[in-house]
């Protein structure tokens, strides 16, 4: 009898970034056109901290926060990637570091600005979330968080902020007020069109300044470009592959 093929999913680490590991790969190159459309949009440099969120959670964003981060670094920029995701932070798995000493403890006063910035092997920089905090909404309308972008946008070209995603909480909604633009991620295998219409309305009802969707986690068999809400960029990891989860991810 022949044997059924498989279901499941390859696994790859959340280290995995997939434009360092396959440089000349169309994948990676779907990740270029995208830098590519965000220097366009942004000519005259009016936007430096731009937020990444989603409908809902496991639709990739934070995997194509760190390879975007990855590319711009290559280039030469200065690029710092922020994880408000204060709730199920991941940016530590991505550089794979320690969740401390980030940007709950430097809110805080426990430690300093240049203690709380990690440099990663990718050649950016990162903030971790750090220990939790119950008092999330809070911390995200701070007078200091305001101060902490504002120094960042200083020292750095990028600043890049993994966000919560839109439907359930409301943190990204208070991350939009602060930061300069918004790049909402869909997962076209994974997120329904009620869903993803619900999310952008909230943006729009919100007065958030969406500049982009990008396409994630695209089954190029059925879709090879991907279709968006404006304009979309389709990339995906192959077909058949997602990333780990761990019982981290799935507690507050």
């Amino acid at each position: 009898m022949a044997k059924s093929k498989s279901n499941r999913k390859l696994k790859l680490p959340y280290n995995y970034l997939y434009a360092k590991e396959h440089p000349g790969n169309y994948i990676t190159e779907a990740f270029q056109k995208f830098i590519v459309n965000l220097e366009f949009i942004n000519l005259d440099g009016n936007y430096k901290v731009f937020q990444v969120t989603s409908s809902v959670v496991a639709e990739g964003k934070s995997t194509f926060i760190g390879n975007i981060a990855f590319l711009l670094a290559k280039k030469g920029l200065k690029v710092c990637v922020v994880d408000l995701d204060l709730r199920k932070p991941k940016i530590h798995r991505i550089i794979d570091v320690a969740n401390e000493n980030g940007v709950s403890e430097y809110l805080s006063g426990k430690i300093s600005l240049d203690k709380a910035i990690v440099k990663s092997s990718f050649g950016f920089d990162a903030m971790v979330r750090g220990e939790n905090t119950a008092a999330v909404v809070n911390v995200l309308t701070s007078d200091k968080l305001k101060a902490l972008l504002v120094t960042l946008k200083e020292k750095y070209d990028y600043i890049l902020v993994d966000s919560p995603p839109v439907i359930s909480v409301s943190d990204a909604l208070y991350i939009a007020k602060i930061v300069d633009a918004t790049v909402f991620a869909i997962s076209q295998s994974e997120t329904s069109r009620k869903v993803v219409k619900e999310a952008v309305d909230l943006l729009k009802q919100n007065q958030v300044n969406l500049i982009g969707v990008v396409i994630l986690q695209v089954n190029f068999k059925n879709s090879p470009y991907g279709y968006g809400y404006g304009y979309g960029y389709g990339y995906g990891y192959g077909y058949g592959y997602s990333y780990e989860e761990d019982a981290n991810d799935k507690t507050s």
